[in-house]
Formats: C-alpha cells, sequence, structure tokens
C-alpha cells in the first residue's frame, strides 16, 4: 500500500524505473486494501454528497481506466501500440 501511494507522488521517470513485477504486487495489494474499504456504508454516505458523488464517480472512473489496461493490453503486440490504445481510451472517457 505504502509503494502505490508512494508511486503516486512519482514523477512519471521514477515510476517507469520501479521494476515492474514489484509494482504490479504492490498495485494488486494496495487495491485489495482499499476495496475493504469501499463498504456500501461509505458507498451510500458519498451519495448524500456533492462531493462524495464526484469521489464516486473518481472512483468508477479509475477502475474503469484499470479493467480496460487489463483488457487492451495484449501480449502478442508491442508495448507502444499497448500505451496508444489506452490512451485513446482515457481521451474518449475525458468530460
Amino acid at each position: 500500500m505504502i509503494a502505490v501511494m508512494h508511486a503516486a507522488t512519482l514523477s512519471r521517470d521514477s515510476v517507469d524505473s520501479i521494476d515492474p513485477l514489484l509494482q504490479a504486487g504492490s498495485i494488486a495489494d494496495g487495491i485489495e486494501h482499499l476495496s475493504d474499504q469501499l463498504t456500501p456504508a461509505v458507498i451510500r454516505a458519498a451519495r448524500l454528497d456533492a462531493k462524495g458523488r464526484a469521489d464516486l464517480d473518481r472512483i468508477e472512473y479509475a477502475l474503469g481506466t484499470i479493467g480496460k489496461a487489463l483488457i487492451l493490453t495484449d501480449y502478442a503486440i508491442d508495448e507502444n501500440k499497448d500505451m496508444d490504445k489506452l490512451q485513446a481510451f482515457r481521451e474518449s472517457q475525458q468530460r
């Protein structure tokens, strides 16, 4: 979890220098930890407030981006094509 939070504060170049396998494990740990905190009570409370609803929208967008990244990353093609697909998806989702 700390590595996930720490990675979020790093520049893109710093994140790229982290071992991808360690980074994947750290992200998985962080997401599992956060998913335990997103209880129905938290969601219901957030829906009652404008900022809370905006936070839920941000969570949904982030999860959608993660899902698309997992789906669109094709092991048979090169990384640049993967990044192009993911960037196109992100651009299509911007409000």
